[in-house]
């Protein structure tokens, strides 16, 4: 049950946030610093939980998770490309099982002066049809970040362009605890560019 409802939990902390930048984009850079801020700070918050992944041990030791400095340049608008046929796939997990998820299209977009592409999907457990995932892997993955990759929340605009917040990208809970099964960035989400925003290593691993 634990494995199965990895990102469930999740989802319910980050979603609010993913909605608020939705529905905030005329905001100012002090208003955007303030919001991520508040993000992180509930982050904590939740860290420390009764619905934590962390041990107790963990919790007791707790500190705060660890992020690079807030940079709005890493806040893209993509263009959507649909996936033409959106048919069921299962993602290998962490724990070597896996998961259920539909492709749904590809975000393309500038960063650091080059062109990327990446997949996004639907969960096929989600409920809220608006909410898309993001598994992605860079060039800090396994030195600066969590060597699995990190995930991003997206909210569909209705448009034909996205807007994906890497300073609201986070480590998945199998970083945490190996008891959880977290899904494993596909090839087509492997970014040769360093991502420095969003969620580093809370611990070496």
């Amino acid at each position: 049950m634990k494995r199965q409802k990895v990102f469930t939990v999740l989802v319910i902390a980050i979603i609010g946030v993913t909605i608020i930048n939705f529905l905030n984009v005329g905001e100012n850079s002090d208003e955007y610093l303030e919001r991520i801020s508040e993000y992180r700070k509930s982050r904590n918050g939740y860290m420390i939980s009764s619905s934590s992944p962390m041990s107790q041990e963990d919790k007791r030791n707790f500190s705060g998770l660890k992020y690079y400095p807030v940079d709005e340049t890493f806040v893209v608008t993509a263009k959507v490309v649909p996936v033409a046929r959106k048919q069921p796939i299962f993602i290998p997990t962490t724990t070597g099982e896996s998961k259920k998820y539909i492709p749904w299209g590809y975000a393309e977009f500038e960063l650091k002066g080059a062109n990327h592409k990446l997949l996004l999907y639907q969960d096929w457990e989600e409920t809220n049809p608006s909410l898309l995932s993001l598994m992605f892997a860079d060039d800090t993955s396994g030195d600066a970040t969590y060597g699995g990759g990190r995930y991003i929340e997206v909210t569909k605009s209705g448009g034909n362009t996205i807007v994906i917040d890497f300073n609201l990208a986070y480590n998945p809970f199998c970083h945490f605890n190996d008891e959880y099964s977290c899904p494993i960035p596909p090839r087509e989400n492997l970014l040769n560019v360093a991502i420095e925003a969003g969620e580093k290593l809370y611990k070496d691993i």
